[in-house]
């Protein structure tokens, strides 16, 4: 099979991928990383340092092995949060009693509050990275279109912009597709598949 031809099957694919992820998107929207994601939370001063790796065991009885967040949110390391998908109140109940039988403290399970945490937006979940690469990626581009104006200054530029976009679509719908959780290495994965782009995007340009 001729190079061209496996090019246009891969583009083809792509799309067809790209649109799937779309309609993904469109009924199910992204699976955001828990604590990002709408949830439920309780909270409970300890009143003394714990041991999150502890805590954290034993939630996990309590929830049954349901997806959960653990912090300490407190400098003294004694108010622990804890935030899962859904808390029912015999969970609750079952955490803090649970707690108080390895550490003594006031608050009880009556005391105790089940919050309902509504999910971050992307805009503030990703905010810092966008200034550093929208720069970056300007500069690339002025990079690339300096380097080989000779090519056309239309064709370079048209390349250097539609490969990447094509690239961080499709990565971003076989996240969408596969359930792949949106959070704290997306970042990672979009700047691994932007610098795949532009490389390909060179050697495009090199030929």
């Amino acid at each position: 099979m001729k190079k061209k031809n496996i090019k246009i099957i891969a583009i083809a694919i792509m799309s067809l991928v790209i649109l799937a992820g779309i309609v993904v998107v469109g009924i199910f929207g992204f699976n955001k990383e828990l604590r990002y994601g709408q949830g439920q939370v309780i909270n409970v001063y300890v009143e003394q340092m714990v041991d999150v790796t502890n805590i954290k065991k034993l939630v996990n009885e309590c929830l049954a092995g349901k997806t959960n967040m653990v912090q300490t949110v407190e400098i003294y390391q004694d108010y622990v949060t804890i935030k899962a998908k859904e808390i029912t109140e015999e969970q609750k109940n079952n955490i803090v009693n649970k707690l108080k039988e390895n550490y003594e403290f006031s608050q009880t399970a009556e005391d105790t509050t089940i919050e309902n945490v509504a999910a971050t937006k992307y805009i503030d979940i990703y905010k810092k990275y966008i200034v550093p690469f929208a720069v970056s990626g300007v500069i690339v581009l002025a990079y690339i279109v300096i380097r080989y104006h000779k090519k056309g200054i239309l064709k370079v530029l048209g390349r250097t912009i539609i490969i990447p976009v094509f690239g961080e679509l499709f990565l971003l719908s076989i996240i969408a597709i596969t359930r792949i959780p949106v959070g704290r290495y997306t970042p990672v994965l979009v700047i691994a598949m932007y610098i795949a782009s532009i490389m390909m995007v060179i050697r495009e340009n090199e030929k």
